[in-house]
């Protein structure tokens, strides 16, 4: 089954803008209206436990492994 690559309109630039107006427009129905691509922030986790980490430990709270 052939499909419809998409992934060249996940990058930032022209292509995404395009998408975002005519997700728009078609959502709303107006032409002045552009959709809001949400962006996936990735969690860091340990690398030994896989306890999910705030952001600025220098070890894991959960099992003293250095992050």
């Amino acid at each position: 089954m052939d499909g419809f690559d998409l992934t060249k309109y996940q990058e930032k630039g022209e292509e995404q803008d395009k998408i975002r107006k005519i997700m728009g427009k078609v959502l709303s129905g107006r032409d002045d209206y552009e959709a809001i691509i949400e962006e996936k922030k990735e969690l860091k986790r340990c690398p030994k436990c896989n306890w999910a980490l705030e952001g600025g430990e220098k070890f894991c709270p959960e099992c003293g492994t250095k992050c």
